[in-house]
């Protein structure tokens, strides 16, 4: 599925690149979204985690929806890759916000990752610890957002993978 089909998905939602672009308005927005919403650990600082976002959903100029990038090696698969995080306003979860944002988020990452090789970034992943998504488990592939069944963490999470298209392994 390419962007623009992630876009004509997420009708009635505005999708918006953050990847490295330090955009001040889209991380306070984004700031504002987890504080509304309780989100973050205790732990974590939210104006730290927003300069890891990929890609935000915007409804009547309200960001609904957030996906955060961190570049990491995955030893499972021994490669380096973005590993996401999403977060979907429960008011929007219904829809196809959530999957749109995620492919929207994976064509940004894998232009990027292209941009840079020096980065060595293979694809993305994700550790799968959403309720709502644990009855898709089942599926070792999911078809809109491609994200393929890896493995597990020792507390049962699935690892799922999208390899970038032009990455070849060492």
């Amino acid at each position: 599925m390419s962007e623009q089909e992630a876009r004509e998905l997420a009708a009635g939602f505005d999708l918006r690149p953050a990847w490295r672009l330090d955009d001040a308005q889209i991380e306070a927005d984004a700031v504002a979204f987890w504080s509304r919403l309780n989100l973050l650990p205790a732990d974590v600082k939210p104006e730290r985690r927003a300069k890891e976002l990929a890609a935000v959903a915007y409804k009547d100029d309200r960001i609904v929806g957030v996906c955060t990038a961190q570049l990491a090696r995955l030893e499972q698969v021994r490669a380096r890759l973005a590993m996401i995080r999403s977060a979907t306003d429960p008011d929007h979860r219904r829809g196809y916000s959530s999957q749109a944002l995620t492919i929207y988020a994976r064509e940004l990452l894998e232009v990027w990752a292209k941009a840079h090789p020096e980065e060595r970034i293979a694809g993305m992943g994700a550790v799968i610890q959403s309720e709502n998504l644990r009855g898709r488990g089942k599926e070792p592939v999911w078809p809109t957002t491609k994200l393929t069944l890896i493995g597990y963490t020792p507390d049962n999470n699935q690892v799922r993978v999208y390899w970038f298209e032009d990455f070849r392994l060492d």
